[in-house]
């Protein structure tokens, strides 16, 4: 090997030392600097909801879910990390804008955005209440959508959010409980129907017996579940006393037998039937009789029956 040759190795390998010294030097000060840095706010850095939509190029649905899995990866990373998480709304709101039909981000909406590190602001909480608004705008016959949303609305928000402001807490639990009403009459079948009572067990504590009677009226014209009926009876005898309860329940048992005689197609729960409306009759075309038999409608077959039932 030349000496040319020789001392260009020379000079690159102390060229080398050097930087590594240096780098060596300048690495310490910068790793003690990071350690005392911390990250105190998030970037948002996606384009407005409805631009973002656009950007999409179509493929909604794939960009909804990486912003979904984005979401939930990042809820964990901010409550090891002790920090707010302050774009998940925004985060919904473009997930919503590019799935307004997704129903997963819809069921968790509450519990991702109220599990903070810090307590919560009114802010959070009212845009809580607007994603779960818009979950059932956009799926209009989900009752447990409907049911996730009454309970927020008048419970959760109103207990543990709306302490510093009772105006607005007893107005909102007043609209959740017209949520619950939605929930009970969607879904009187299982757990739903039994955690929507909760509504109608608030109206009649608060001394609103007629809402309360009206609601469980409600729920249990279209539950089919014997447990169920027989819970609602009870707080029907309560409320009206035991001859009133028996009419209702009368009136129930001539519903069903109704419902099998003249639409045996249709199966116990099937809630068609109350969209039907009465089967027409011939007879009682152009007919004054003001029987049930002949109403063209279920409100009119109802107060026709207890009109029938007081003669």
């Amino acid at each position: 090997m030349s000496s040319g040759r020789l001392r260009e190795i020379g000079v690159l390998g102390a060229l080398l030392g050097a930087a590594t010294l240096l780098i060596a030097a300048v690495r310490s000060d910068l790793g003690a600097h990071t350690q005392r840095v911390k990250e105190a706010h998030d970037v948002y850095a996606l384009p407005p909801s409805a631009q973002l939509k656009v950007l999409s190029l179509g493929y909604d649905a794939a960009v909804a879910d990486l912003l979904w899995a984005h979401t939930l990866v990042a809820q964990g990373i901010h409550l090891t990390e002790r920090r707010r998480f302050e774009n998940i709304t925004r985060l919904y709101d473009a997930i919503n804008e590019l799935a307004p039909t997704w129903r997963a981000p819809y069921l968790l909406a509450d519990a991702l955005i109220t599990l903070q590190t810090a307590a919560i602001g009114i802010e959070e909480v009212t845009a809580t209440r607007r994603i779960l608004e818009r979950g059932v705008e956009h799926r209009p016959f989900d009752a447990e959508l409907w049911l996730n949303l009454g309970h927020f609305v008048s419970f959760t928000a109103p207990n543990s959010y709306l302490e510093d402001h009772p105006e607005l807490a007893q107005s909102w639990r007043q609209e959740g409980l017209r949520y619950l009403e939605q929930a009970a009459a969607l879904g009187a079948e299982g757990r739903i129907g039994w955690q929507a009572l909760g509504g109608a067990a608030r109206l009649a504590r608060e001394g609103k017996r007629d809402a309360a009677i009206r609601y469980y009226e409600r729920q249990y014209a279209v539950t089919d579940d014997p447990e169920l009926r027989e819970t609602i009876e009870r707080q029907l005898t309560r409320l009206l006393g035991e001859r009133h309860r028996r009419r209702i329940v009368a009136r129930r048992k001539a519903f069903d037998a109704l419902r099998d005689q003249e639409f045996p197609w249709l199966a116990d729960g099937d809630g068609t039937l109350l969209l039907l409306g009465p089967e027409p009759r011939v007879e009682c075309a152009g007919s004054d009789e003001q029987t049930p038999r002949c109403a063209t409608t279920w409100r009119e077959w109802a107060e026709r029956f207890y009109a029938e039932d007081d003669g």
